[in-house]
């Protein structure tokens, strides 16, 4: 048995379907596209999934991918029916209950529930969703062996003051490859040597 199924991106603006590509790769679907940004005149979102329409026998295994520019988190959601007007895309009705299911932390693209399922055993029901989080996105574990207290900033983002012998966590997302600083913030302590440089590839 054979299903088709029509499927919705949410991410923060939906888009429309981007130029006509080649048949995807058989029960694989994925995410494509990128933005363009010119300051005070335009934000182009060409992010989309690389078809309009799957077929995928029933039972099969499907792969998701994300190869977007972007970095950013997609969910791949069986809805009853496709927007179709501007307005339509732009209110994404579902949009909104599908993330709070997923239970999604915007800040840190953290996600509750991966995997919403409202109908029976597999993806088969307007309300089921998968949600693929944000590429790049590095969780650091940071331990203080000495005897001074410590953190550890990078890109922005810092952990809570470490005591010796503890350890705190940080989450931070790199959407794109690059370097990046990171130091300990106490005073003196980078002065004195506690800071890097960070090679994403």
């Amino acid at each position: 048995m054979f299903r088709r199924i029509a499927v919705v991106a949410a991410v923060a603006t939906l888009a429309a379907a981007g130029p006509a590509v080649a048949a995807p790769k058989a029960n694989t679907i994925t995410a494509v596209g990128g933005m363009d940004v010119k300051l005070n005149q335009f934000i182009t979102d060409a992010q989309h999934w690389d078809a309009d329409t799957y077929t995928v026998k029933s039972g099969a295994t499907v792969t998701l991918k994300d190869k977007s520019k972007m970095g950013q988190p997609h969910s791949l959601s069986l809805v009853d029916k496709l927007p179709k007007t501007m307005a339509q895309i732009m209110g994404c009705e579902p949009c909104g209950p599908l993330m709070a299911a997923h239970q999604v932390n915007e800040e840190t693209g953290d996600v509750g529930v991966k995997l919403v399922n409202v109908g029976g055993d597999g993806f088969d029901a307007a309300g089921d969703s998968i949600y693929l989080p944000p590429k790049g996105k590095v969780t650091f574990k940071v331990t203080n062996k000495g005897s001074l207290t410590h953190d550890f900033k990078i890109k922005g983002k810092k952990t809570v003051r470490i005591r010796p012998g503890k350890t705190a966590t940080l989450k931070v997302l790199f959407p794109k490859a690059g370097k990046f600083g990171y130091l300990c913030t106490e005073p003196g302590h980078a002065a004195g040597g506690m800071k890097g440089t960070l090679t994403v590839k």
